[in-house]
């Protein structure tokens, strides 16, 4: 005895689940968002040639040839750049395939040929792999007595997932000033996190998170880290901020964390909001011959 028949109840639960398909075919889940696994590459270049730098005494053709060779290496989906002349800058896009972006904007004007260009320019800078970088802008935080002015870079591109790049190069002339700028870039970024937007940070904060125990540390960053933080698995300060950083602790970790970035310093940073990034972010320091710096590498998973 057959256990189904072709009875009217049959048919409309069969109907009832073509439609549920379709349905589903026509809007699709919140499981379909977009997401990557973002990676980051930000690096302090020291394009000081000619200067008293001896970890940078390496031309912009060499340094750039450097940087395109790291790049090909790793294959980041988002670059922030710090100390670079805009004629490096040139050279690293004239090399990338096609499928690049990228933004530079000057902070100082060089008097000196470190740039080995008729173009001084120096500054930061973005590159992303995506179609096209639109709004970009930039927030002065403050002027050094040299003329360099201290800015914070933000402009939107899509890897997959839209987002707010932002890169900057705090002050190396006082700790106060660096937390103090820190701080006012962190409000703006803050805005961006309450209107939903994803937003990642890469830069050269010139503060040290190994360091417990500073004021100043505690002041610039904790706007920026999301629960405790502060010289790797010690946590060491307080953040009150929407942030995860690639090379924080987490549970889960590689077991490195807060990894030098300048001799025994971490200063550098990458930053994701964790209302678009997953707890599974990740980074580590490599190393340069081209920069008192090492590049810092970071993975965040990312999504709408």
């Amino acid at each position: 005895m057959p256990i189904c028949r072709g009875t009217r109840p049959a048919r409309a639960l069969a109907v009832t689940f073509v439609l549920a398909v379709a349905l589903a075919l026509v809007h699709p889940s919140a499981a379909s968002a977009a997401s990557i696994r973002l990676k980051v590459w930000d690096f302090n270049a020291c394009d000081q040639y000619g200067r008293n730098f001896p970890d940078c005494q390496v031309t912009p053709t060499q340094r750039a040839s450097a940087i395109t060779s790291s790049l090909t290496s790793f294959s980041p989906g988002l670059v922030t750049l710090q100390e670079t002349c805009r004629s490096t800058f040139d050279m690293v896009v004239g090399s990338l395939p096609p499928g690049w972006v990228g933004y530079f904007f000057s902070t100082y004007t060089t008097t000196d040929s470190r740039c080995q260009s008729v173009d001084h320019t120096w500054g930061i800078a973005l590159l992303a792999q995506s179609a096209v970088l639109t709004n970009p802008g930039t927030t002065l935080l403050g002027t050094e007595t040299s003329g360099e002015q201290r800015t914070f870079l933000c402009a939107d591109v899509t890897v997959t997932v839209g987002m707010r790049a932002c890169t900057t190069h705090l002050t190396s002339t006082s700790q106060a000033g660096a937390a103090s700028q820190a701080t006012t870039a962190a409000n703006l970024v803050n805005q961006w996190v309450a209107a939903n937007a994803t937003v990642v940070v890469g830069g050269d904060f010139n503060l040290n998170v190994r360091q417990c125990s500073n004021t100043n540390v505690a002041t610039g960053l904790g706007p920026w880290y999301s629960g405790t933080f502060g010289h790797g698995k010690v946590r060491c300060y307080s953040g009150t901020g929407s942030m995860y950083e690639a090379d924080h602790y987490r549970v889960g970790g590689d077991g490195i964390y807060d990894e030098d970035t300048l001799g025994d310093s971490k200063v550098d940073y990458v930053f994701g909001n964790r209302q678009h990034v997953n707890t599974d972010f990740d980074g580590d320091a490599t190393s340069s011959s081209v920069s008192d710096h090492d590049p810092l590498r970071g993975w965040l998973t990312v999504h709408d």
